[in-house]
C-alpha cells in the first residue's frame, strides 16, 4: 500500500506540473503518464526511467496495439541471447497474431522478394528469413507509432506541445534499408550525438536509441530513432503542419489523430 501511495502521488505531481496531454494539440487535460518508448519494447519491460510525458487517456489506449507490432518489429534482428528472451518474443508475436489479424501473414515474403534479397549481397548473422515489410498493417502501425514518438519527442526537447495546426510526418526503415544505403545521409549530417535510456550504470543503447535537431525558432525539429538493428523512424515535427507538404510521399499524422 505504501509503494502504491508514493507512485500514486509521484503521478500527480508529474500531471500537476504537465497538464496537459501533448498528443492532442494543448486542448485536452492529462490523467495519465505515458512512456516513450513503452515498456514492452524493452527486453523483459525493463526500462530506465525518463522520457515520460503527460498523455490523456485515450491518446495513450488507443496506441497500445501498434507500440506492441513496433515491440515485435523491434526485437527481429537480432534474436535475443537467452532464453528468456527468445519466449518473450514469441509471446509478443503469438499477441500480435492475436490482436492484429492478417499481420503475420503479411510479413511473409514473396519468392520475388526472396530472390532480391540473396540478390542484394546484405548479411544477418543468425536471420531466420526475410520479412515482406511493405504491407498496409505493419506500415500503419509502424506510423502511428513513429508520429506518437514525434509528437512526444518534440514535447521532451523543447517543453512545447504541437498545436492543432501542427503535425508529425513520419518515414520508417527496415534494417535492410540501412544495410543497402536506403537511409539518405543527409537525415545523419544535421543530427546530434544519439542518446538513450539511462540509469546511473544501466542504459538500453543496444535496444534503442534517439538524435534529433531542433530549428532556432523551436517551431521545427527531426528526431530520429532506432530499435536494436531491426528498423528506424524519421519523425519531423512542424508546429505548422502546412511547412510539411513539401515532403515527397509524406505521410503526416495530426494531434490526437492515432
Amino acid at each position: 500500500m505504501g509503494e502504491a501511495n508514493r507512485n500514486q502521488r509521484r503521478k500527480q505531481a508529474f500531471l500537476n506540473e504537465h497538464q496537459w496531454c501533448c498528443y492532442c494539440g494543448g486542448s485536452t487535460r492529462a490523467t495519465t503518464v505515458d512512456h516513450v518508448p513503452s515498456r514492452q519494447m524493452f527486453t523483459g519491460k525493463r526500462r530506465p526511467k525518463g522520457l515520460e510525458v503527460p498523455a490523456c487517456d485515450p491518446c495513450n489506449q488507443a496506441t497500445r496495439q501498434h507500440e506492441q507490432v513496433a515491440a515485435m518489429l523491434g526485437r527481429i534482428y537480432p534474436d535475443g541471447p537467452t532464453k528468456e528472451e527468445r519466449s518473450e518474443t514469441r509471446r509478443i508475436v503469438h499477441a500480435v497474431g492475436q490482436n492484429v489479424p492478417g499481420l503475420l501473414e503479411e510479413l511473409q515474403a514473396s519468392a520475388n522478394q526472396r530472390k532480391h534479397f540473396a540478390r542484394s549481397g546484405v548479411e544477418l548473422d543468425g536471420i531466420g528469413g526475410v520479412l515482406n515489410c511493405s504491407g498496409p498493417l505493419l506500415n500503419r502501425s509502424i506510423q502511428i507509432f513513429g508520429a506518437k514518438l514525434g509528437f512526444a519527442l518534440h514535447y521532451l526537447q523543447t517543453g512545447r506541445i504541437i498545436p492543432l495546426q501542427g503535425s508529425v510526418f513520419v518515414r520508417w526503415y527496415s534494417n535492410y534499408d540501412a544495410m543497402t544505403k536506403g537511409i539518405p545521409p543527409q537525415i545523419f549530417a544535421i543530427l546530434g550525438e544519439p542518446e538513450t535510456l539511462r540509469q546511473g550504470q544501466w542504459s538500453v543503447e543496444t535496444q534503442f536509441n534517439y538524435a534529433y535537431a531542433i530549428a532556432d525558432s523551436r517551431r521545427m525539429a527531426a528526431y530520429f530513432s532506432t530499435f536494436r538493428l531491426s528498423f528506424a523512424v524519421l519523425s519531423v515535427a512542424h508546429e505548422d503542419g502546412s511547412e510539411l507538404a513539401s515532403f515527397d510521399d509524406a505521410q503526416v499524422h495530426l494531434p490526437g489523430k492515432f
